[in-house]
């Protein structure tokens, strides 16, 4: 036996040291847990979605049944007069004019529904309230109104959408008001990297049992008495909500009301 042989045979054996397996870190969201959210949310869609086909139904039937009784009244009986001829017409010519603004604002409401393509980038609140007034020109000067507006900070939300939120509130304020021209102020704040927006108003203001009802899809405080759909605050809810942020409204009757909002900077 080599000298080489008997060193290495000699040398004590070594034992390799166990590896103590470290505990697993508890989970903080479970698949259960992801499944049940997903269950949650596709119930509240499903829901929004059976709501909004009720309403849908509900609503165009009715449209269209008055303008199917408009046609045939006029298609079976002698017209005394022109004038009375052009109220037939007017009558059918604001029915059709109601279903394709409620078809056109529910594709608006629709497309709420869809994912952000990941981050949106800082959008210019001015700019994109200018361009708001701007194609409200016509309805603002109809009713005399006076707006205003401070600085108003860039928040991260597609300018679209942003823009569908002013001119929903702006046309809510112009549409509920009182006999005096609307006087409208937009505002804003920043306090913990989100923006508090508020849109305020000298209208008729609401009855606090119905703030919350007011932003559920088709939900009119004033039946036909007003123009509009029941979309407009629901639109800009959806919006709000897939940013994180929410929306309500401070407000009493003849008080005017105020309606804030809040996405992130």
């Amino acid at each position: 036996m080599g000298l080489e042989e008997r060193k290495i045979r000699d040398q004590p054996s070594r034992t390799v040291p166990h590896l103590r397996e470290e505990p697993s870190l508890p989970q903080t969201e479970t698949i259960q847990d992801v499944r049940a959210s997903m269950r949650a949310q596709e119930l509240h869609h499903a829901e929004a979605l059976e709501q909004l086909t009720y309403a849908l139904t509900h609503d165009v039937t009715e449209l269209l049944r008055m303008v199917r009784s408009y046609v045939q009244l006029q298609s079976r009986r002698d017209l005394a007069s022109e004038a009375e001829g052009k109220e037939f017409a007017d009558y059918i010519l604001d029915g059709t004019q109601r279903v394709e603004k409620l078809l056109s604002d529910l594709v608006v409401y629709s497309r709420q529904f869809r994912p952000l393509e990941g981050p949106p980038a800082p959008a210019d609140s001015e700019a994109v309230l200018q361009g708001v007034l701007l194609n409200l020109d016509t309805v603002i000067r109809k009713n005399e109104a006076c707006i205003t507006c401070d600085a108003l900070p860039k928040v991260r939300c597609d300018s679209t959408q942003l823009g569908h939120l002013f001119r929903h509130l702006i046309v809510n304020a112009l549409t509920f008001r009182k006999q005096d021209p609307p006087q409208i102020h937009i505002s804003a704040i920043e306090e913990a990297n989100q923006a508090v927006f508020s849109v305020r108003d000298n209208g008729l203001g609401i009855d606090p049992r119905f703030h919350e009802q007011i932003f559920v899809i088709f939900k009119r405080l004033h039946g036909r008495n007003y123009p509009g759909n029941g979309l407009g605050l629901a639109i800009c809810k959806r919006i709000v909500e897939q940013y994180g942020g929410r929306i309500w409204v401070e407000s009493a009757p003849d008080q005017g009301s105020t309606f804030r909002f809040t996405l992130p900077c």
